[in-house]
């Protein structure tokens, strides 16, 4: 069932068993697990049912609503350039998944087994579960996104004809298989709601204090942008709003907790991981190479809704051996016009122009796009042309090491709803840079080793800080550890120290790896949402 909160009674308490602040793919998939059971479930959503992209396609008084509801994803950045706050998340039913992608969908891989483990020359890595538990749960997760079969790795592909993996030293570098659905969004799962009768999808409502006692959270208080107030009374609390604001909601949470619940050790807010995405070099074909070389590289048609797409990583053994944070390749068709520096510097204005992400070095690339615009002019009509690529560009996905200084934090300023505004502080640190560079020597010293061809770094000496940008990735405030010294929540997503508080979410993660964190998330959250059914609080 679905209620507009902008029409509960004022100051009225609402009921449930179970009350889930946010209706993205986190909710969502929880919330799922309980229809048709006997347990009340209350689903809060900041937004609305209907979300665009393009605002000019809605009515004047949706578009005035939906900017209103949006704006309240607002921040500041204090860090590494980023992204407008209210750009990278989505306030409607369906969460991120409504901005996935138009043609390619959702992007997904699970984390690998190495992302799960302490290792030796990383700080703070290591989950208190390992990929092995969460296996059947990715699995159920693959369905719950609309996904092809559960299979990632290249030899099953390979097998069933979509292309042979290039001849890469195994011991440096291996190929991993990327999904995308295009049929993925989680609002498509609005009629089973509609249709729930224990199941209460509370809409327009924004979760803004939780009050607690004892040990316990017994009341989240939510507003409207009209002025509505009420209350959502529970025996189990869930908050799935994302990595900034459930950071946000528990450090205004302050009823008996001077820092906000479960921040007792400093520890909410801090550990915040994105997937940093740097265009790094260029991979150049050996002539002698048959065409179809790449083809399990390139974007195919694995089902109706479904692709697959090939890319490269380095070894569960070279990572160890260098001490190296998980990064994946991907190629790019291009042209050798492409590689000039005045092309180069063209694409990163074009990017930083449309994000909003006041890129380091802006100016400079600004100067040489336009001092090189004869380049760019023959790169582009050589582009229109419809000639076979030449090259390929390489884009790395890296993971991010955590580290305390890059964080979410509470501003003076405040919402609408009279709520303290949040701090994104983004930091990168030499461990991130350095992985990224010593990524990319031993890919080229592999494709080189196999005459595959030859990789050029555009990474530079390190004067200069590469071009690079998020992926709307928003990992680790409130990191999991069964040490409560060391995260926030334990392994089954429960925050320390309170009974009947969880969190969904990627804001979980201890650590981010490569892979687009969709999938783990949907799994984290089936799981989660078993252990909810088979535990009373």
């Amino acid at each position: 069932m679905f209620t507009d909160a902008r029409y509960i009674a004022a100051g009225s308490t609402l009921q449930a068993d179970i009350c889930i602040v946010g209706a993205g793919i986190a909710g969502i998939s929880i919330a799922r697990e309980f229809i048709g059971r006997s347990e009340r479930v209350v689903l809060l959503e900041g937004g609305d049912l209907e979300f665009t992209k393009s605002l000019r396609d809605l009515p004047t008084v949706l578009r005035r609503h939906t900017l209103g509801e949006q704006a309240l994803a607002s921040g500041l950045n204090a860090g590494q350039p980023y992204y407008p706050l209210r750009f990278t998340r989505v306030r409607a039913f369906g969460g991120s998944s409504r901005a996935w992608h138009e043609r390619r969908g959702v992007h997904a891989r699970p984390l690998d087994a190495i992302d799960f483990r302490t290792r030796d020359g990383l700080p703070e890595h290591g989950w208190p579960i390992d990929r092995a538990q969460l296996e059947p749960f990715y699995q159920r997760a693959q369905q719950v996104c609309g996904l092809g079969p559960f299979a990632y790795d290249a030899k099953t592909w390979e097998a069933q004809g979509y292309g042979t993996p290039l001849p890469l030293d195994p011991k440096l570098v291996e190929s991993v298989i990327f999904q995308f659905g295009r049929n993925s969004r989680f609002d498509r799962y609005e009629d089973d709601f509609a249709r729930a009768e224990n199941v209460n999808l509370v809409l327009h409502a924004t979760a803004v204090h939780l009050a607690d006692s004892g040990g316990r959270v017994v009341r989240t208080d939510c507003a409207t942008l009209s002025g509505n107030r009420f209350g959502v009374h529970a025996r189990t609390f869930v908050l799935a709003a994302g990595a900034i604001e459930t950071a946000r909601l528990l450090l205004v949470s302050r009823d008996s907790q001077p820092a906000g619940i479960g921040n007792d050790r400093d520890l909410v807010g801090r550990s915040f991981m994105e997937h940093p995405d740097v265009t790094t070099g260029y991979l150049i074909p050996d002539p002698k190479l048959d065409q179809n070389a790449f083809r399990l590289y390139q974007h195919q048609r694995a089902g109706e809704h479904v692709t697959v797409e090939a890319m490269f990583r380095l070894s569960d053994s070279a990572l160890s051996t260098e001490r190296l944070l998980n990064a994946v390749l991907r190629l790019r068709h291009t042209y050798r016009s492409g590689m000039t520096p005045a092309v180069r510097s063209a694409q990163i204005v074009r990017r930083s122009v449309h994000h909003g992400v006041a890129t380091p070095g802006l100016a400079r690339h600004a100067l040489r796009t336009i001092l090189g615009a004869p380049q760019i002019i023959r790169h582009y009509a050589t582009w229109r042309s419809g000639r076979p690529p030449e090259v390929f560009g390489i884009d790395v996905m890296a993971e991010q090491a955590p580290t305390m200084s890059s964080r979410v934090r509470l501003a003076r300023r405040r919402d609408r709803l009279g709520v303290p505004m949040t701090i994104l502080d983004w930091r990168l640190t030499s461990m991130d840079w350095g992985s990224i560079r010593r990524t990319m020597e031993i890919f080229g010293d592999a494709v080189r080793e196999a005459g595959v061809g030859t990789v050029i770094s555009t990474l530079g000496d390190g004067k200069h800080s590469p071009a690079v940008f998020g992926n709307w990735h928003h990992l680790g405030t409130t990191r999991m550890h069964n040490d409560p010294t060391r995260g926030v929540v334990d392994e089954n997503c429960r925050v320390h120290e309170m009974t009947n508080l969880y969190i969904a979410g990627g804001s979980v993660f201890p650590t981010g790896g490569y892979a687009n964190p969709s999938l783990t998330i949907v799994a984290l959250s089936l799981r989660l949402a078993d252990h909810l059914r088979s535990t009373p609080n």
